[in-house]
């Protein structure tokens, strides 16, 4: 056997052991992406950083590979992060240990260069990830109240009378609860993962990336606005599956809005660019 096929061997055994060692925590991710509506979008995390790495094999594979023994110190880290979560810390410190464990893999076999090289599909990944609960719970009321206030807001600008009461909307003696459920996150997470996908997709600027993300966390935080608005204001829409295709109808329109987007974030760019310098 040639040494690049021991390396190849080598990589795929120790492949195969890693996902061993974090098959429960993988289990627990896949159970979290097909129960939880608002990590739906997980499921399709995995196949999509595949994909990349494949498409852009021709580039990382014109790179020299030069291993390194840092990534034993990566590999470290993620076994102790790994601990951790089975000690208790939970289900997102163990998902990142093992995101943690991957990189460090990359570094004993690849080097540093080509990490570099896969560090989009890697922070891609980061989509995939369970929920931190201490941070859902403390934006959770936040995002309720947010939602309510917005819809309240949309409702009276068309017109349409609606009294407010905390998280609560009145519309004509309909009455609607922002609940938990409706905090727009079921929104904001495969929407940014989408953005992102998107931005790589159509334009070679990287930082197209970062500003498509950003600006779909207004754009999730309102179109939930919107359905909260049109719930109240049509009963049909309060629940059912009237109510699932209204979220799934909005959510396709705030798809839609990331072409202009990317226009508008293009056309900035170009006027700040021809802007003379003082």
């Amino acid at each position: 056997m040639t040494i690049p096929n021991k390396r190849t061997a080598l990589t795929g055994v120790t492949m195969v052991l890693l996902l061993g060692c974090y098959a429960s925590t993988l289990h627990g991710m896949f159970q979290q992406w097909i129960s939880d509506e608002d990590m739906g979008h997980g499921l399709a995390v995995p196949f999509v950083v595949l994909w990349i790495v494949w498409r852009e094999r021709k580039r990382w594979r014109s790179h020299a590979l030069q291993p390194s023994a840092w990534g034993l110190v990566l590999l470290a880290a993620g076994a102790a992060m790994h601990v951790a979560g089975t000690l208790g810390v939970g289900l997102f410190a163990s998902s990142v240990a093992f995101l943690v464990s991957v990189a460090g893999l990359v570094v004993c076999f690849g080097g540093w260069r080509l990490l570099r090289s896969w560090s989009f599909p890697l922070l891609l990944a980061l989509f995939m990830l369970p929920k931190l609960a201490i941070v859902y719970n403390q934006v959770t009321l936040p995002l309720q109240l947010a939602a309510s206030k917005l819809a309240t807001g949309i409702l009276t600008t068309a017109g349409i009378g609606v009294v407010r009461e905390g998280n609560i909307l009145d519309v004509h003696g309909h009455r609607v609860a922002v609940a938990e459920a409706c905090n727009g996150i079921r929104y904001l997470l495969p929407l940014g993962f989408v953005a992102v996908l998107f931005a790589y997709l159509a334009d070679p600027k990287p930082w197209m990336r970062a500003a498509v993300l950003a600006a779909t966390i207004p754009l999730a935080i309102l179109a939930n606005a919107f359905r909260v608005a049109a719930s109240a204001w049509v009963p049909a829409f309060d629940s059912g599956a009237p109510h699932e295709l209204l979220g799934v109808a909005i959510f396709a329109l705030s798809l839609a809005l990331l072409l202009p987007l990317r226009g508008a974030f293009n056309a900035l760019h170009g006027a700040l660019q021809a802007r003379p310098h003082a």
